[in-house]
């Protein structure tokens, strides 16, 4: 197999963005920013990236691959805050016992909620309807019913069956290259964090984060062949559709804890 790479694709991103910061005098900082953002290509790389495909529907057509890129993400909204907890020697509730400081002063907790858009996905036909020798499966077309989405769009249904056809024999499919979005993205994080200070100015910080820290599931793409059949292993029913649109997985973990201690001198 030989493989060419070109650098004569195009691609364009556009994007604003604002971001506030705001430290309070009692030991709370806020900071938040606000990315709206759109980036189109007609290829994302040399290797798979994200939900896109590796190889054109139609080499002989470059411009026709023209679309969102794979990394586009149209919305992100992030929300930072520490806070560090007003106990301790020369806090806002003093401690002069030095034992007592050690146990209730410095501590200090801190978040970040991070929400953005899903990103695109490029269906398959689940077939080669084209006639030719693509590498991958051609693309599937639309059928001019709805948008391409569930009427309410859930893990057992992301997209909608109906909304698209396998096109006619020696034919490219009609949609197009990432054309579908996935499910959003919501994760909060936390940490708590103990500062010792030690009597030579060096500091010991023991620290616990917790990563998806309510356990949300944060849903992974959908199925995009349309030809899928059983979504689940044991399903009696192989009919086509059957699992296009169903989410299996996640696009990121569960809960996570972690432990830290760094030692600063």
């Amino acid at each position: 197999m030989i493989s060419y790479v070109s650098d004569q694709l195009k691609g364009h991103y556009n994007a604003f963005s604002v971001k506030a910061t705001r430290r309070y005098g009692d030991g709370l900082s806020l900071n938040t920013s606000y990315t709206l953002a759109k980036s189109i290509d007609n290829s994302s790389g040399t290797r798979v990236q994200g939900y896109d495909t590796l190889f054109p529907q139609d080499s002989r057509c470059m411009e026709c691959e023209t679309g969102p890129s794979s990394f586009d993400v149209r919305h992100r909204w992030v929300l930072g805050a520490v806070y560090e907890l007003p106990f301790g020697k020369g806090k806002r509730v003093n401690i002069n016992n030095a034992v007592a400081d050690g146990v209730l002063g410095g501590w200090q907790l801190s978040t970040n909620t991070t929400f953005q858009s899903g990103v695109p996905q490029t269906l398959s036909a689940g077939k080669v309807q084209s006639g030719t020798n693509n590498l991958v499966n051609d693309r599937p077309s639309y059928s001019g019913a709805g948008d391409g989405y569930a009427a309410d769009p859930s893990t057992t249904r992301w997209y909608d069956p109906a909304s698209f056809v396998l096109a006619p024999e020696g034919q490219f499919g009609t949609v197009g290259r990432n054309s579908m979005i996935t499910p959003h993205l919501q994760q909060i994080d936390a940490a708590l964090a103990k500062n010792f200070r030690l009597p030579n100015g060096h500091r010991i910080q023991a620290r616990v984060e917790a990563f998806n820290l309510f356990n949300h599931p944060v849903w992974g793409a959908p199925n995009g062949n349309i030809l899928a059949g059983p979504a689940f292993p044991g399903a009696a029913d192989n009919a086509a559709h059957q699992g296009f649109g169903v989410i299996t997985s996640t696009a990121l973990p569960m809960r996570q804890l972690q432990l830290g201690l760094k030692y600063s001198f």
